[in-house]
């Protein structure tokens, strides 16, 4: 009863009772085309604020390749993290000036650091991603050290500002030697492509999956955390036919 009042008190739901209501009335009023309109935005709403819409949506992503359990068969150089956006505010621990997804990759980076027995160097590649903001690697770099790894064991990028920049500046390090990749599942799959488009030998780790192993009836009802996995679907979406339109991939 409690898991279901608190989806009934996201904001999204009382928005989808809205164009419910709304509904109703375009039909009292025979506002046939209204109507249609309202019934489209109403179920375009909830299934993209639904566990499985948003499922449907990031499996492709998320099921590209699989997490890194075990040490890899390539003796990797590095451990790269792609930075994913920073909250940097005064007064706060170093921990909480990461963004969700930013603070996701340095978990995994940690863990795979470790599973590859602490000796391998952290990179975190990422720079500006709002003007005006901080760096976002120094950041993480910053928060990395305060979780105990080595400071001469980290390393970071500031430069680059997207993907395929990522992935240039990985290069000018790195050359054509393999490394563990860490990113977000379900941006790994771009994240991929550009790599090897730019020549370089990336060892999958993603991390920070969105998508569960199963759903319930009670997942069918909206959530606002759902539509915002949607939307970072469709943006990724869009980002692969960018990216293939300046052939980055």
């Amino acid at each position: 009863m409690i898991e279901l009042l608190d989806r009934l008190a996201d904001p999204l739901v009382w928005a989808l009772f809205l164009l419910l209501a709304a509904m109703c009335w375009a039909l009292v009023r025979r506002l046939k085309g209204l109507f249609a309109l309202l019934l489209a935005a109403f179920l375009l709403l909830w299934g993209l604020g639904s566990g499985p819409g948003a499922a449907l949506l990031l499996r492709p992503l998320e099921g590209r390749y699989p997490a890194l359990l075990a040490p890899p068969s390539d003796e990797a150089v590095k451990v790269v993290v792609l930075t994913g956006g920073e909250g940097w505010a005064e007064g706060r621990p170093i921990t909480s000036d990461l963004s969700t997804s930013t603070g996701e990759r340095l978990l995994e980076a940690v863990r795979v650091w470790r599973l590859l027995g602490e000796g391998l160097p952290l990179l975190f590649v990422g720079g500006v991603g709002e003007p005006g903001r901080p760096a976002e690697a120094p950041l993480v770099a910053q928060a990395a050290r305060a979780l105990g790894v080595p400071g001469e064991l980290v390393e970071w990028e500031a430069a680059s500002r997207n993907t395929y920049e990522n992935a240039l500046a990985i290069r000018d390090r790195l050359g054509t030697r393999p490394f563990v990749l860490v990113t977000s599942a379900f941006h790994m799959p771009r994240a991929m492509a550009v790599c090897r488009r730019v020549g370089l030998r990336p060892i999958p780790a993603p991390c920070g999956y969105r998508t569960r192993g199963g759903y319930s009836a009670l997942d069918l009802i909206p959530d606002s955390i759902y539509l915002g996995d949607s939307a970072l679907a469709i943006r990724e979406y869009f980002a692969f036919v960018l990216y293939r339109l300046r052939d980055w991939i």
